[in-house]
């Protein structure tokens, strides 16, 4: 299904990563007793005896669909029971709530149905949404031409409904396309957007197209140097080891430090920028289509600390959002507590909890590029505040015109970009069925 080692190297070797929302991981595995209580969701890990060291099918998936709209309506659906506790007032809150100079300025945070915890989609999504009106468009639109997109590589499987262990990793693609991937690569003159390598090398390879068959390179950042000094796509940094299917569902346990890397742009507005949610203790979740060829009601749900969203809101243009708004403003709910192992031990809150829903396509692993997108970072140089994007389809079905939104050349050709993608990527974003 990918290239073997030899092959990732005789590519040559297309801009960027945003919720670049949503991979490096860490060290503790989250508490398995709170993953296999079939609580929110969740299903029991199957009997040892459905796996075998034999197993050996793979699976990728380039996601899409991912949902950042969240209503608190919609936020109390969409996510896990993190923290074994259904949360109704400061009484029976599993940490306590913030203080700043000795003040409490917490507030107890309300789990959602059956103990769902996913703050950060009732306080910061809305207010992402408000004051970044095309932040999840630029994120399909980004994802979808295939720059940064994230992929779900799923390896050492039985190819059956249950299997009590498989490994699951998260990755991103440098680009990904629809054509055969024995005639592309990454030219000298742009080692970031794939070309035909026949000829000058001046042709751009098409975009991905969604329909199962599109090859992805993905990023060396995520793999270890081989023998020959270059990234291995057997050497990959940061694999999920404890993960399994049930009845279908692919559960993977997140270690801490696992990171969700999104881009929302490719560099040509002052608005694009990148994500990485870095979330500690949680879950990744979705349903494999019988033929193999899709990953639905997908959900990536954990705890990401005040510090590490004081760190991702630059990356997408919210410049004035500083380390004191983040302690004082979006601190007070703060919900739960960065690490599970101390829940119940009096700790202050100092993590929100997340849940973001998603699906994926399946595709094929055609090898590593040689070089990285470069980091987008839209309050880097900026002395004024950044204009809002509002060109894109959120904004033109609430009323407003191209005309009115799309006045740069720039912004013309974005808008161009969303009408070329394929039919199966649906910009708005349409809301999840959630499960």
């Amino acid at each position: 299904m990918w290239g073997s080692s030899d092959e990732v190297l005789r590519v040559p070797s297309r801009a960027c990563g945003l919720l670049g929302l949503f991979l490096a991981l860490g060290c503790n595995v989250y508490d398995a007793s709170l993953i296999d209580d079939g609580s929110a969701g969740v299903p029991n890990r199957p009997p040892a005896s459905t796996s075998s060291p034999d197993d050996a099918e793979s699976l990728v998936f380039g996601l899409n669909d991912i949902f950042l709209r969240q209503s608190a309506e919609t936020a109390a659906r969409i996510g896990i029971d993190l923290d074994a506790t259904a949360t109704t007032g400061r009484d029976d809150a599993t940490c306590q709530p913030p203080t700043v100079d000795g003040e409490v300025v917490g507030q107890a945070v309300v789990d959602g149905s059956k103990g769902i915890d996913n703050a950060i989609g009732t306080t910061l999504l809305p207010t992402t949404g408000s004051a970044l009106p095309c932040l999840e468009d630029n994120l399909a639109l980004t994802q979808g031409r295939g720059i940064g997109t994230v992929l779900l590589w799923v390896r050492h499987w039985n190819g059956q409904p249950n299997d009590a262990s498989v490994t699951a990793m998260l990755t991103t693609a440098v680009d990904g396309t629809s054509a055969d991937p024995s005639l592309v690569g990454f030219a000298d003159s742009d080692p970031l957007n794939l070309v035909y390598l026949s000829g000058s090398q001046d042709v751009e390879a098409p975009e991905p197209a969604w329909d199962g068959k599109d090859s992805w390179f993905l990023d060396p950042i995520d793999f270890s140097a081989g023998p020959t000094g270059r990234a291995s796509l057997e050497l990959p940094k940061a694999e999920q080891v404890d993960a399994y299917v049930s009845y279908g569902r692919l559960v993977v346990p997140l270690m801490n430090g696992t990171e969700f890397k999104l881009i929302a742009g490719d560099g040509t507005l002052t608005s694009d920028g990148a994500m990485t949610v870095t979330v500690n203790g949680g879950v990744i979740m979705g349903d494999i289509h019988d033929d193999r060829t899709r990953l639905e009601h997908g959900l990536f749900a954990g705890r990401f600390s005040l510090e590490k969203l004081g760190e991702a809101t630059p990356q997408i243009g919210m410049c004035s959002i500083n380390a004191t708004v983040i302690e004082t403003l979006f601190g007070q709910f703060a919900d739960i507590h960065q690490f599970p192992e101390h829940d119940g031990t009096g700790a202050e809150c100092d993590a929100f909890s997340v849940g973001v829903t998603f699906n994926g396509v399946a595709g094929q692993i055609a090898g590593i590029a040689a070089f990285s997108r470069p980091q987008l970072a839209p309050c880097a140089q900026q002395t004024e505040s950044i204009e809002t994007d509002r060109c894109c389809p959120s904004q033109w079905l609430a009323g407003r015109t191209r005309f009115e939104t799309c006045d740069t050349r720039e912004k013309i050709v974005k808008a161009a970009r969303f009408d070329t993608l394929p039919s199966s990527i649906q910009v708005p974003v349409p809301e999840p069925e959630i499960r």
